[in-house]
C-alpha cells in the first residue's frame, strides 16, 4: 500500500473548468494497463512519467482534462472536455506515455446524470474513492428499455439517500456508465448490488479505487 500511494500520489490530479464544460462535450478516457507495453528501465519509466505529469497539468490549466486520477494497481482515468471525440484524441496524443503506448485507451461519451464534477483547490487533499464502472451484457435478451427507466430512479435514489454516494454518469444509451462513492469497496458493493440492471443480468460491474482530489466530485443532492 505505500508504494501505491507514492506513486499515484505523482500521478492524480483534479481540476475542473466549468466553463469549458458548457460548450464542449464531456469525454472519459480509461487508461488501461497494456500488458505488451515496451520494458524500459526504472529511470526511462520515471522520466517518462514526469513527462506525463507535465503533460496532464498542462492540459488540464487549459481546461481540457477536468479530472484524472489513477487506479490502485495500474492505469488510470481522465474526464476531458472537447468538440468531438476526434478533438479528445488529439488532446491524448500529446501525451508522451500515451504515446508511448503504456496504456490501452478507451475513449467514450460521458454524460453525467446526477452529481457533478467539483473544482478542488491547491494544494489538494488527496483521497480514495470507490470507483464503479458498469459494464453492459451483449448477450442479456430481456426488455432494457425498463431497466433504463428503472434505473434512473434507483441512482437518483440511491444518491438522495446516500450522501457517500457522489456522482453518476453514463457512456452509452443503455446503462453503461459509472458510479463515485466515498466509502469501502464493501459498502459500494453492498450498494451497487441493488442495481436492477445487475439484478436482472444486464450489467456485470467492476470496482476500483481511484486517487484524487477530495471534492471532485459532488453529490448536489446533499
Amino acid at each position: 500500500m505505500k508504494k501505491f500511494v507514492i506513486i499515484i500520489s505523482l500521478f492524480a490530479l483534479s481540476i475542473s473548468q466549468l466553463t469549458a464544460q458548457n460548450y464542449n462535450e464531456l469525454f472519459f478516457v480509461f487508461l488501461n494497463n497494456n500488458p505488451d507495453k515496451e520494458k524500459i528501465s526504472e529511470s526511462e519509466v520515471a522520466t517518462l512519467q514526469a513527462k506525463h505529469l507535465k503533460n496532464i497539468e498542462k492540459l488540464a490549466e487549459e481546461g481540457k482534462i477536468l479530472t484524472a486520477g489513477p487506479f490502485e494497481g495500474g492505469g488510470g482515468m481522465f474526464i476531458i472536455s472537447a468538440k468531438d471525440r476526434f478533438q479528445a484524441w488529439d488532446y491524448l496524443e500529446t501525451d508522451p506515455a500515451i504515446k508511448a503506448n503504456r496504456f490501452n485507451i478507451e475513449v467514450l461519451p460521458y454524460e453525467i446524470w446526477s452529481g457533478e464534477l467539483g473544482s478542488p483547490k491547491k494544494p489538494y487533499n488527496m483521497v480514495n474513492y470507490q470507483f464503479i464502472r458498469l459494464i453492459s451484457n451483449p448477450n442479456f435478451q430481456g426488455d432494457e428499455n425498463n431497466l433504463i427507466h428503472d434505473n434512473r430512479i434507483f441512482m437518483g435514489e440511491l444518491m438522495r439517500d446516500n450522501e457517500e454516494v457522489l456522482i453518476y454518469g453514463f457512456f452509452s444509451e443503455y446503462n453503461d456508465g459509472m458510479v463515485v462513492i466515498n466509502g469501502s469497496k464493501e459498502f459500494a458493493e453492498q450498494l451497487i448490488k441493488e442495481h436492477g440492471s445487475i439484478k436482472a443480468g444486464q450489467l456485470t460491474y467492476e470496482i476500483k479505487t481511484l486517487y484524487v482530489a477530495k471534492g471532485s466530485f459532488v453529490n448536489t443532492l446533499h
